[in-house]
């Protein structure tokens, strides 16, 4: 019977920062401001304007349908998948659980509070645009093709998250020292990456008119395109970076003394005087005091 990977002890579960994806993401987290400070107008402002793309979606959505342009190539069902009720409800629970989490963090903490907050919005955001897309081209598609899309968008997801669970199951259960391989994945992603903004603006550069709206069947076919990879490079993303870097969060919360003291940090710079006021039975436990 496979291990669940929730259920490492202390010693398997520092195993995991010896995960390359892991490892670049925590590296990358701790080095920046707006993940690490407690407060953050940075943060907030990405949250604001997050939302506000998000409810933008909607308003489209809510006029394309109620009144739908003469002379367009792609007809509608004539059905709002994306009602601006969905829009609030997802926005009260994603500010609800956000706000608990922030709620229960302290400092060793903060990074992955905002990595996990973040990782709520991007599934918002990845069923609003599917649900934008559904609702503006759906009717040209047909079910058929729906299902063909995202039969095809399951398939190749379902294959990365797998493969990701069973290397993670491996690096908690299973002693391994080798990170060549995805050190080399590693920079083969984010070169990847690079080379297609790059060649994005040279093309842009000599050819103004690419990236421009367009009606015709052209543009259909590319905004088919753009959401298929949409769904499979985000999604995939999300699982191979995203979710295993809050795995290593859980670990360190549900461990958070064996990890405070194995990085020999003090009950002050681990969880700051303003969690310590809140559980002072920490420091009767460490018979640590500390000037509150």
């Amino acid at each position: 019977m496979k291990k669940s990977i929730f259920k490492a002890n202390f010693y398997e579960s520092r195993r995991l920062r010896h995960d390359g994806f892991i490892d670049y993401m925590v590296k990358d987290t701790n080095s920046r401001k707006i993940y690490t400070k407690p407060f953050s107008i940075a943060r907030k402002l990405f949250s604001f304007l997050g939302i506000l793309f998000l409810f933008g979606l909607s308003a489209i959505t809510d006029s394309n349908i109620a009144h739908p342009q003469n002379g367009m190539t792609v007809k509608t069902w004539g059905i709002n998948f994306l009602p601006f009720w969905l829009f609030f409800l997802c926005g009260f629970l994603w500010y609800a659980i956000s706000k608990v989490n922030c709620r229960k963090q302290y400092i060793a903490k903060v990074p992955y509070v905002s990595i996990l907050n973040g990782n709520l919005y991007i599934i918002w955001m990845i069923l609003f645009v599917n649900l934008f897309f559904i609702s503006g081209f759906g009717r040209t598609l047909t079910i058929p093709g729906l299902l063909v899309i995202y039969s095809l968008i399951g398939i190749i997801d379902g294959m990365i998250i797998r493969k990701r669970i069973s290397s993670i199951r491996t690096r908690l259960y299973e002693k391994q020292t080798d990170n060549g391989s995805q050190s080399k994945q590693i920079q083969l992603v984010t070169g990847f990456a690079g080379g297609i903004v790059a060649i994005w603006m040279v093309l842009k550069f000599f050819f103004p008119q690419i990236g421009e709206v367009r009606t015709d069947i052209i543009g259909v076919v590319s905004v088919i395109g753009m959401i298929f990879l949409m769904n499979v490079i985000f999604l995939g993303m999300y699982f191979i970076l995203l979710l295993p870097h809050s795995l290593y969060g859980y670990y360190r919360n549900k461990y958070s003394e064996e990890y405070r003291e194995f990085e020999g940090k003090s009950l002050e710079e681990w969880y700051g005087k303003k969690y310590l006021k809140k559980h002072k039975e920490l420091l009767e436990d460490k018979n640590e005091e500390i000037d509150l």
